[in-house]
């Protein structure tokens, strides 16, 4: 099917421009330009809005149980890939990729506990299906 295709490649582009112009806006706001990184960051989020209509067409969104399942799933490995990912960059020497990582890590980390707490509201009997 040509036009699924088409929808996830343009998922993919829509999602790589959200990151890219939410770090442009911040860029904008470090160098003084308020005006323009708001207006960047109202891209930004247009973009996100048709990533996510994109994602809801293709399927990807389903049930909030399943949805937070998979996001879980997702976290676990993101955290796991950031760590190896960081013993590498510290291997290498690259300091600011690696405190990155170790800070997105912790971030993926914070993620996972979240979403734990939620799927523990919805066992008891929040919206459950």
């Amino acid at each position: 099917m040509q036009t699924v295709e088409i929808m996830e490649k343009t998922f993919d582009s829509e999602s790589n421009d959200i990151a890219l112009y939410l770090a442009m806006s911040r860029k904008a706001e470090y160098e003084g330009h308020p005006e323009i990184a708001s207006y960047l960051l109202n891209v930004a989020m247009d973009e996100a809005r048709h990533a996510a209509e994109f994602a809801t067409l293709l399927g990807k969104v389903k049930d909030t149980r399943t949805n937070l399942v998979n996001m879980l799933a997702s976290e676990v490995k993101a955290e796991k890939d950031k760590g190896k990912a960081a013993k590498i960059a510290f291997a290498e020497g690259h300091d600011e990729a690696f405190q990155f990582f170790e800070k997105s890590m912790h971030d993926e980390r914070r993620h996972k506990e979240g979403i734990k707490k939620v799927l523990s509201k919805l066992g008891k009997g929040l919206n459950q299906q």
